[in-house]
């Protein structure tokens, strides 16, 4: 059973790092990371090869209220994201009335 779940109003901070929802102003710094071969790779998406598919993904983020930008607040840039994404469990019958998500980050 997925659960719903909307970032838009939820900060997190530790002493490095904001999670924090995304923002149109991110796009350039999603772009650096998202772009950098073996990056997506690792998480299961291949790396953004344009700006605009980095825009596509971010606006599809915006819409969706389902994933974090990790901002760095050092760098004071968005260095990563995290996603609260359904759960294969959802699809299993032995499982599907559990409540339960699962955690994807770069």
């Amino acid at each position: 059973m997925d659960i719903p779940f909307d970032v838009s109003n939820i900060i997190i901070e530790t002493p490095r790092l904001t999670l924090r929802p995304f923002e149109a102003a991110d796009l350039t710094d999603f772009f650096a990371y998202a772009s950098v071969p073996g990056v997506g790779e690792m998480a299961g998406w291949p790396h953004h090869k344009t700006m605009e598919e980095s825009r596509r993904i971010l606006n599809r983020f915006l819409s969706e209220k389902k994933n974090f930008a990790l901002f760095h607040k050092t760098d004071n840039k968005v260095i990563g994201s995290l996603g609260l994404h359904s759960s294969w469990t959802s699809r299993s019958d032995k499982y599907m009335n559990l409540k339960a998500k699962e955690i994807g980050y770069v």
